[in-house]
């Protein structure tokens, strides 16, 4: 095995390690409580406030942060779907 070849087969078992973790500590319960906590069904830039329906200034720095965690419960959502992917691969 050369070099280049090793560094793949380490990082997929990094890859694969990192997976199992996370689905051994991420429960469906934890990412809807995330999607909650986060209201990350709401658009980015909200013209009113969620709570009291009032019109609100948009905010680029609070549409910024809503993105970012969107972002992270999908990276969470598709690593988890990638570890039963690859579980039900190796179980065949």
């Amino acid at each position: 095995m050369n070099e280049e070849q090793q560094f793949e087969q380490d990082y997929k078992d990094y890859v694969d390690r990192r997976r199992a973790h996370l689905a051994t500590h991420i429960t469906p319960q934890v990412i809807a409580y995330l999607e909650e906590e986060f209201q990350t069904e709401l658009p980015c830039y909200q013209t009113r406030n969620p709570a009291t329906g009032e019109p609100v200034e948009p905010n680029p720095i609070m549409a910024a942060i809503r993105d970012g965690q969107r972002e992270v419960i999908l990276w969470l959502k598709h690593e988890l779907s990638q570890y039963e992917k690859q579980k039900q691969k190796t179980n065949l």
